[in-house]
């Protein structure tokens, strides 16, 4: 079923339309570089070679510790959890209305997202449950008639793979939340109907959290990305979106292809149902869509040596073409 809980999934539907045509447009981007040549060579090559392994493959990326906790008790930390065919999350914490603190572990085997759904009042979870089981045509539509706003993207976390994990400091609204995962498995099932749905409650008042002390300022405009000198993705650092549009953030482990290569491998994934982990990558944290003129804040701990990309995925595609990409090299 096509994004049953809503169209919040901007890191997975913009990675699942990046085409081949996009990638061999792009350009380089501020504060890094992106393999041209490897992307029009793929274009000219038809670019139709994928791995062909049928069981994910192991994490190019050794699991990290987890991303430190910020000293607020404004806090909601998710847990996501596989074994087998059991897709689940734990949830805990209650944070308040205003900047809260989102901690999303990725305590799986496979690659993980957190879609942030905020639903009306008196929609319960077992509600949403049956419409993502359900198969009728007008399931989506009635999903997105129990959601405050569906049509606007709350953010938060982005796909993170296996063993990895990341905090996002954003402002959440006051409600109800459902948090949902959309990536298929090696049989094309997606995760929530696995299990994999959750749900969290945002109080009215409280003690919302401070702003974190920022290593740097990552900057989105609608032709870019410039990152802090020698950014290493190691720290807490401000998203900013300077353009006119929604984009997000996301930064992925490269193994042996191309920052191109790697996310029209992701973009062919969803479209086979296949899962990405098969993908000579891992993706690595970010941030889902920051809106125009606001600003999140990412914390990742330190990321093991290697070659690594940064894109925006929104825009189906667009701003990865627009250039809102790049590379950069852990030592």
């Amino acid at each position: 079923m096509k994004h049953t809980i809503s169209r919040n999934r901007g890191a997975a539907v913009g990675l699942a339309a990046v085409t081949v045509v996009a990638l061999a447009g792009c350009g380089s981007s501020a504060g890094g570089s992106t393999d041209t040549g490897a992307a029009a060579a793929a274009a000219a090559a038809g670019a139709t070679t994928q791995p062909q392994a049928t069981q994910p493959a192991r994490p190019s990326a050794e699991p990290s510790a987890a991303a430190p906790a910020t000293s607020s008790d404004n806090v909601v930390t998710i847990d996501a959890i596989d074994s087998g065919s059991s897709m689940t999350y734990k949830v805990s914490g209650s944070p308040s209305a205003g900047l809260a603190t989102i901690i999303f572990n990725n305590k799986g085997s496979l690659a993980h997202e957190m879609g942030l759904s905020r639903l009306k009042d008196g929609v319960t979870l077992d509600q949403m449950k049956a419409l993502v089981m359900s198969q009728a045509p007008d399931a989506e539509q009635k999903a997105q008639a129990l959601q405050v706003d569906p049509d606007t993207e709350t953010g938060g976390p982005s796909i993170l793979g296996p063993g990895l994990s990341e905090q996002v400091e954003l402002p959440l609204a006051a409600g109800h939340y459902v948090v949902t995962c959309f990536l298929p498995d090696q049989n094309g099932m997606p995760h929530v109907a696995m299990g994999m749905i959750g749900e969290f409650t945002v109080e009215g008042s409280g003690p919302a959290a401070a702003a974190p002390t920022s290593d740097g300022t990552v900057t989105l405009t609608d032709d870019g990305i410039t990152v802090p000198s020698g950014f290493s993705g190691d720290g807490t650092f401000q998203i900013e979106n300077k353009g006119t549009k929604p984009h997000d953030f996301s930064i992925a482990k490269l193994a042996d292809q191309p920052l191109p290569t790697y996310f029209q491998c992701v973009a062919g994934s969803f479209g086979k149902g296949r899962p990405i982990d098969t993908c000579p990558g891992t993706l690595s944290g970010g941030v889902m869509t920051v809106q125009p003129g606001t600003s999140v804040y990412l914390t990742l701990p330190a990321l093991p040596a290697g070659q690594y990309g940064y894109v925006s995925t929104a825009g189906d595609g667009a701003d990865f073409q627009a250039g809102l990409n790049g590379t950069f090299t852990v030592n």
